[in-house]
């Protein structure tokens, strides 16, 4: 049980690293860059790259928090005293949520920014960069995790046989001789 869990542990960082960082970067790129390459400030092409070198390094920092920072045990303590339900999965997903976001968004527009006075190209300053994107992947960053989250979770559990629904729904392969 103990080794399903941490398997459990290791997937629900890798997946919810690769969920976060796709629409985290699609999201603060966007809303970062986008009024430059409206405006002509930013060629399209530095945006794109930047959505994909920022992929990258996004799922490289989601993974580094997934496995260091102990997600499932804040978030068990922060919440021991509720009752489950949703007041629960909505406190659990904002104590994730406050701490993926703003250390990706960070970076990212940081990453972004960079990108853009490499390539000379101008655009808005860092602070006007960073407060949209940041406001935006709070948001975001909160529906995913609060959507996804339980999704995978349980995913994992029916995969690697824990938990109720997973002892009976286990793979054969997951199961000791």
């Amino acid at each position: 049980m103990e080794r399903n869990m941490r398997k459990i542990g290791i997937f629900m960082s890798i997946y919810m690293g690769l969920v976060m960082s796709i629409f985290m970067t699609i999201t603060g790129v966007c809303v970062g860059m986008l009024p430059g390459v409206i405006q002509g400030k930013i060629p399209p092409h530095a945006m794109l790259l930047s959505m994909i070198s920022g992929f990258f390094v996004s799922f490289c920092i989601s993974l580094l928090i997934g496995f260091m920072v102990p997600m499932h045990k804040l978030t068990q303590s922060a919440t021991k005293k509720m009752d489950a339900g949703l007041a629960k999965k909505c406190v659990e997903s904002l104590i994730s949520d406050l701490i993926y976001t703003p250390v990706i968004s960070v970076v990212m527009v940081s990453f972004a920014y960079m990108s853009n006075q490499k390539q000379e190209a101008g655009g808005p300053s860092f602070i006007m960069m960073l407060i949209p994107s940041l406001i935006a992947c709070f948001i975001v960053g909160y529906i995913l995790i609060f959507i996804f989250q339980p999704f995978i979770f349980k995913r994992l559990m029916k995969r690697f046989g824990s938990g109720k629904d997973g002892a009976a729904n286990a793979r054969p392969d997951n199961k000791k001789k």
